[in-house]
């Protein structure tokens, strides 16, 4: 039987039950980022309203405690914009590693987007870069290296037995061309990025990781 309600029409209903089931309750805590690309919240309830000014392109995953209400106006929202939703005790959401490391060995100043995951290193130089990102490649399957010369940073890695690494950037299909390589270490000039673009790069990224390249790829 199909119902005649609206999916507003239900999440206003839901928030009506859930606030009178609240007493004494204060004002919402401000959301918090975890990590690069996710969103906590730290609700009872989540409505379209609770998203208001915090969901943007960035965001692709987003944590709230188990027994917190999700309307079915948010789970729409959600789909429409491609976000997961996750509950914190089932996925150890903020702790759990969604994104690869990043080395940056940049000489320009890099944006906030880069350094905004808790596993962005500097180093000194492209060499010590490779040799990082190469360690990192082999532990988690996928690394980032920025640097103004990326192609000469992907020769380099590709010398090591089992690491493919390629260039990325913004305006191409680069995400076509990690799953056609299988590629386990990405080098981005960071002046070719924006920084809206930046955190659904690093965790598309890291679930590419174990993509099988062709077998004549050593």
């Amino acid at each position: 039987m199909q119902s005649n309600f609206s999916s507003q029409d239900i999440e206003r209903i839901v928030r009506m039950v859930v606030e009178r089931l609240m007493s004494g309750g204060t004002a919402s805590p401000p959301a918090v980022a975890a990590s690069v690309g996710e969103l906590r919240l730290n609700v009872k309830l989540v409505t379209v309203e609770t998203l208001k000014g915090k969901l943007n392109d960035s965001i692709t995953v987003l944590c709230v405690p188990t027994k917190s209400v999700v309307t079915p106006a948010v789970k729409d929202e959600l789909k429409q914009r491609g976000v997961e939703l996750r509950r914190i005790d089932q996925t150890d959401c903020g702790q759990k590693q969604t994104t690869p490391g990043v080395v940056n060995a940049a000489k320009q100043s890099i944006s906030a987007a880069w350094q905004s995951t808790a596993r962005t290193e500097q180093v000194g130089s492209l060499n010590q870069a490779v040799d990082r990102a190469i360690a990192m490649a082999k532990s988690d399957q996928m690394a980032v290296i920025l640097s103004e010369q990326p192609e000469l940073a992907v020769a380099a890695a590709n010398r090591t037995s089992g690491i493919r690494a390629m260039v990325a950037c913004g305006s191409h299909d680069w995400q076509a061309a990690a799953k056609s390589l299988g590629a386990n270490l990405v080098v981005c000039h960071p002046g070719q990025w924006q920084d809206s673009d930046v955190p659904r790069f690093l965790t598309t990224l890291w679930n590419l990781r174990g993509t099988a390249g062709p077998t004549w790829i050593k």
